[in-house]
């Protein structure tokens, strides 16, 4: 059995921010991770943008870690609203290798995914793993994208829409490298080409290709728009353009049906665009190896925020995190009744501590898409900057608990957080207080609150 102070499941953005807190907060961290490699939803099924990270003036609200992982975002020439932000996912992947091993503290353990929680009386004692191995600690953060250490705990979830239960749409994502911006009538040699007012001509140009193979009836996909994102660079193209409903990622099957349904529309696409002059003979398609999953468990804290939370500003006393997204819901059903409603006047809300820990244990911590919230609130959180700050709340939490002793993690003080989190650069807003020693003294970060 492996000791630790902390232990985090799951090495998407959520995960590695919080084992990277945890380890700058002097924790010794173990970060396992079920698949081969780290990097999550933002590496191995990647939408390619970066999604809303600040406020309604242009404001960072999601920084601390992700302004070391996307430096360029807080760049003083960057246009946050009159760009359109992407990433590749190579550059992330290794911005997050970086980022791990700096912190000689935090051990990451690949292909090792949680099969079984041991607990007793509601704390949380170690997991075994699917490749045999005991790890136990202090403090457990879920940072998968699903709340699978939660669920395997038997923490109280929901999920999928009240209604019914159905769950968002998946989608299987493909980057086209070798592709002719000049044939869009874009050049980006020039500076701030990509920006959302050229977003247009890409469906200028393709939609009438692709709707020709609609009415013919030859694909199965019901989407009727073209989604896709430039890179940086000027040669490629990700598109977010396959929908598959019924995508249910706490079931294996439903997964591979999924991803055997996503490289059909993959190809009916491909057949009815491949034709465009942006497309070369020297064109590449690469499909991703995993299904791009907007919604899973959501495991259920002392707070649960809503879709009026979000829309309505919320602000909260103890908030350890911002978002600025847009409540954002693809119809589960694949219909055309999807909903995108901007957060209005200020431009984000506030995300709770109390949503970031199970209400059934002591010292389980939730670090990733999987905190407690409805649905609709699910759907504005979901995307990477605001999960990034969740993930570092979540870390800088466990830190503090397991280095002050603290036994629950309602002992913890939302102000001791914020303290954390705004002298390692992220934005706080709320009264921010050093926590104490455990002889009552109090750490003096010589930082003016």
């Amino acid at each position: 059995m492996a000791p630790f102070d902390v232990i985090v499941a799951g090495a998407g953005v959520g995960g590695i921010c919080a084992a990277v807190a945890a380890a700058r907060g002097g924790c010794r961290v173990a970060l396992l991770e079920a698949a081969p490699e780290i990097g999550g939803t933002g590496v191995h099924s990647p939408v390619g943008l970066v999604c809303t990270w600040f406020d309604a003036k242009d404001r960072p609200i999601n920084k601390g870690l992700y302004a070391e992982i996307l430096p360029y975002l807080y760049a003083p020439d960057s246009h946050p609203r009159e760009d359109i932000h992407t990433y590749r996912e190579e550059e992330l992947k290794a911005a997050y290798l970086r980022l791990l091993a700096a912190e000689p503290s935090l051990s990451v353990f690949t292909s090792t995914a949680v099969a079984k929680v041991v607990h007793r009386n509601g704390t949380l004692a170690s997991v075994q793993t699917t490749d045999g191995r005991e790890f136990s600690a202090a403090v457990f953060v879920d940072c998968t994208a699903d709340g699978n250490l939660a669920a395997a705990a038997g923490a109280s979830f929901q999920k999928g829409r009240e209604l019914d239960g159905k769950l968002q749409p998946g989608t299987l994502t493909f980057r086209v490298e070798g592709v002719n911006f000049q044939a869009f009538g874009l050049d980006p040699a020039r500076p701030h080409w990509a920006r959302w007012d050229n977003f247009h001509v890409f469906s200028d140009a393709l939609l009438p290709l692709y709707r020709r193979v609609k009415d013919a009836g030859l694909t199965s996909n019901p989407k009727t728009s073209i989604l896709c994102f430039p890179d940086r660079e000027g040669t490629s193209l990700l598109f977010n353009q396959t929908h598959i409903t019924g995508v249910d990622p706490t079931d294996p099957d439903s997964m591979r049906k999924a991803m055997d349904e996503g490289r059909k529309q993959i190809a009916e696409f491909w057949e009815a665009v491949r034709g465009h002059p942006a497309f070369t003979k020297g064109s590449k398609v690469t499909i991703f190896e995993k299904m791009g999953v907007r919604e899973g468990r959501r495991i259920l804290g002392d707070y649960i925020l809503t879709a009026e939370d979000c829309l309505g500003e919320a602000r909260f006393g103890d908030m350890v995190a911002a978002c600025g997204y847009a409540v954002d819901i693809h119809d589960p059903t694949g219909g055309g009744g999807a909903r995108l409603e901007w957060i209005p006047g200020s431009g984000y809300y506030h995300i709770p501590f109390r949503c970031l820990y199970s209400r059934d244990f002591s010292n389980l911590l939730l670090g990733s898409r999987c905190i407690s919230g409805t649905h609709e609130a699910h759907s504005s959180y979901r995307v990477m900057p605001p999960i990034s700050a969740i993930g570092q709340a979540a870390g800088t939490a466990a830190a503090l608990m397991a280095r002050l002793g603290k036994t629950h993690v309602r002992q913890i003080d939302s102000a001791w957080i914020r303290h954390e989190l705004k002298n390692a650069g992220q934005f706080v807003e709320g009264a921010c207080a050093p926590a104490p020693l455990r002889d009552g003294a109090v750490r003096d970060s010589g930082v003016e609150e």
